[in-house]
């Protein structure tokens, strides 16, 4: 049975008592009814319900940091007791966007749980800056992503990845490229990280229609800034939601998009796009592991962590 402060904190998360209810499998009357309840037993207006989205009132934002005191103290409660069990039970709630998620996290898992048998392994997936803010939450315990705030979060780098152009076969701007176009070998080799390796400029391409990650991806970032380092905005044809899905529908021949080597050397399938090495900066990202400063480490969690380090060769 959900605590009525649960049912606050989920109206204070989504914005929205109609989104709230929903979420939390209940009617919007029923949730107004419980969160009413706890203002008047209060003494306080938790909500302004003037505004849209509805937005928190001064005694408000107490109540919530109260509840997010509240919910990460008997986090770390349950993290400690897990501790005293000498690693035979517990739980850890690991999360990635879904390209992580299917290809970089099931090798750390098996691992973990090779070695950990007694604990859970929970898996949450979603956009790397919903699972951010997730983290900050405590609602994830560890987070596999790109850009941590040092502020913010402790991480630990696993690998570097290289963003490549991905364009379909049959464009015929590939026939002014040839020179420039990886090869499958060049892939596997990682050819690309070589300095004589010939680049592409992106302003060359400034005239195709782009596949452009929605917002709250990194990559959506990371491409806005590279095509705008370029001197352009890209005309974007189709906002996928995922990386893998940009792809798979670059291969469909439905634009050029931006790639990473790691889902390259992960997900080849059959080759039905060029791959160019882009000039100019900022063609590098880190891929890391991290979770949320000022909380209590679990063991488990830092056994994750020492794993995903494992697996990548990281000491």
């Amino acid at each position: 049975m959900l605590d009525a402060m649960d049912y606050v904190y989920e109206v204070y998360l989504e914005k929205s008592f109609s989104a709230a209810a929903k979420k939390l499998f209940v009617s919007q009357p029923a949730l107004s009814a419980s969160v009413k309840k706890v203002e008047k037993s209060l003494g306080i207006t938790i909500f302004d319900r003037s505004t849209n989205p509805i937005s928190l009132t001064q005694a408000g934002r107490v109540c919530i940091e109260s509840i997010e005191q509240m919910r990460a103290l008997q986090h770390n409660m349950i993290n400690q007791l897990n501790d005293l069990s000498d690693m035979k039970s517990g739980n850890v709630i690991v999360s990635g966007e879904n390209f992580i998620s299917s290809f970089i996290l099931p090798n750390i898992i098996i691992k973990f749980l090779n070695t950990y048998s007694g604990i859970n392994v929970e898996l949450v997936e979603s956009h790397s800056h919903d699972l951010k803010n997730q983290l900050l939450e405590e609602k994830v315990d560890i987070l596999v992503a790109h850009d941590f705030d040092p502020e913010l979060f402790v991480s630990y780098p696993l690998s570097d990845e290289t963003l490549l152009l991905s364009v379909p076969t049959d464009y015929e701007i590939n026939q002014s490229f040839t020179h420039c176009r990886l090869s499958d070998e060049d892939i596997r080799s990682r050819r690309y990280l070589d300095k004589s390796c010939p680049t592409v400029d992106l302003k060359d391409f400034s005239a195709q229609e782009f596949l452009v990650l929605k917002k709250g991806n990194d990559m959506h970032t990371r491409t806005l800034q590279l095509c705008e380092n370029a001197g352009f905005t890209p005309k974007v044809r189709i906002y996928p939601d995922q990386l893998l899905t940009a792809y798979n529908m670059s291969r469909a021949g439905l634009g050029i998009t931006i790639v990473t080597d790691n889902l390259l050397l992960s997900e080849r399938g059959t080759t039905t796009c060029a791959f160019y090495k882009i000039s100019g900066e900022n063609t590098r990202r880190k891929l890391c592991i991290g979770y949320k400063k000022k909380r209590y480490p679990s063991r488990a969690m830092e056994a994750f962590v020492e794993c995903a380090r494992d697996v990548y060769k990281v000491k």
